[in-house]
């Protein structure tokens, strides 16, 4: 597994460990970029599958550095997969909901169409691309609005503004309200959640692109509100536009997914993103 360390490589691990061996690299192992360096060590490994969730995913960063979004998303996709056809495994890449524009006014299924507007969207796109030109069995998981235990994400960083905002714990706010934007849509998910998705999909034996997201598709602002209600956190939150809270990178309004081919296949387990939220916290929520 490459990215074995990251926010979703460290669940993944943990959970598909059980009942098989999986092996990790890191970037201070095998970078990606080298496709001499991964060939080496998946022919030393002799993986039957080879799940590829290393990536470059500073979605600001990546306008400012296109290079290197394209030379880890795209180039270093491109490596994974030529590798682990060289050795026959199987591949399973992590793709993005941010592969589409979000002009759709329903939830985005598999068959929709990728019109990626940030660079790396693109780049993400890319590897989906260059996976289905190098492996003949492979999955593609498109997953969005990620958040854990491990790594950056968006209910760490709520949680701490709203602890800042609030005099330790009194309730007395601190600071202005916290902006949040109320115009962008999608599906907050946690980690452990698609690593159990991603255990149900390889042992089906089903290949090709999949959505696995959580379901009930909500917005930036809701979502705040909700982690702030159930962990009682009295901080204000104040919805804004888009307009009111420019980035680099240009969010689409609507980047939900619809998990259409898991529920085809009859294997979708994927929960109600607040179910999946509610119990994140009680394991989680004192250490965030």
């Amino acid at each position: 597994m490459t990215g074995s360390q990251g926010q979703l490589g460290t669940d993944l691990v943990a959970y598909l460990s059980t009942g098989r061996e999986v092996i990790g690299i890191e970037k201070q192992d095998v970078d990606i970029r080298s496709f001499s360096k991964l060939l080496e060590t998946f022919r030393a490994v002799e993986p039957e599958w080879v799940i590829h969730t290393a990536a470059y995913t500073d979605v600001d960063g990546a306008e400012a550095n296109p290079g290197l979004a394209q030379a880890v998303n795209a180039d270093g996709t491109e490596n994974v997969a030529r590798a682990a056809t060289k050795v026959g495994a199987k591949l399973l890449y992590y793709s993005t909901d941010y592969v589409f524009d979000g002009a759709k006014e329903l939830p985005y299924v598999e068959t929709d169409l990728p019109n990626p507007q940030t660079v790396y969207g693109k780049s993400k796109f890319d590897g989906e691309e260059r996976v289905k030109s190098w492996v003949d069995n492979y999955v593609i998981m498109r997953i969005g609005w990620v958040y854990g235990q491990h790594g950056k994400n968006f209910v760490k960083t709520m949680v701490k503004l709203g602890r800042e905002q609030t005099l330790k714990g009194s309730g007395v706010q601190a600071g202005p309200p916290i902006l949040v934007v109320n115009d962008q849509f999608g599906n907050p998910t946690w980690t452990m959640d698609i690593a159990s998705q991603t255990k149900v999909v390889l042992e089906a034996g089903l290949f090709g692109i999949f959505h696995a997201t959580s379901e009930r598709p909500t917005s930036w602002y809701q979502f705040a509100k909700d982690l702030f209600s159930s962990l009682n956190i009295p901080a204000s939150v104040q919805p804004c536009g888009s307009d009111q809270y420019v980035r680099p990178a240009k969010r689409p309004r609507n980047s939900a997914l619809e998990n259409q081919r898991l529920k085809e296949a009859g294997i979708h387990i994927m929960r109600p993103y607040d179910t999946a939220l509610a119990e994140f916290l009680a394991l989680h929520g004192e250490n965030l």
